[in-house]
């Protein structure tokens, strides 16, 4: 029998388009963000069972995110992250979350790859 303590789920790239930004514009047209996780776990009693109802389902979590992501607007990326990472601790499994959340077409007067925010919370 094969015992796991902690492990990371990475989650790179999940891309929603959302209504999200201080202008009225970002508003109403929205744009497209990228999001990437990182959940500290908690290990499963035996990994050898190879059974989804002894981990944490990525795709419960990613769910998760894209309802809180989608289902309001928000001014800042920061309030964003901060209610992705409380929604997050539904999950007893996870004992610590990374989120850097990025804008791809920031309204600004220069050419970027995206801006973004890392947050982090410890359950």
């Amino acid at each position: 029998m094969q015992i796991v303590e902690e492990y990371d789920i990475k989650i790179v790239g999940l891309r929603l388009y959302a209504y999200h930004g201080v202008y009225p514009e970002e508003n109403k047209l929205g744009q497209e963000f990228e999001i990437d996780l990182t959940l500290r776990v908690s290990g499963p009693s035996s990994i050898d069972d190879d059974d989804l109802n002894q981990v944490l389902s990525y795709w419960k979590a990613v769910a998760t995110v894209k309802d809180i992501f989608t289902g309001k607007t928000f001014k800042l990326l920061e309030t964003a992250a901060h209610k992705i990472l409380e929604s997050l601790s539904q999950y007893p499994q996870i004992k610590h979350a990374r989120i850097f959340l990025k804008k791809l077409s920031p309204p600004i007067p220069v050419t970027v790859k995206h801006v973004g925010i890392v947050m982090e919370k410890t359950y």
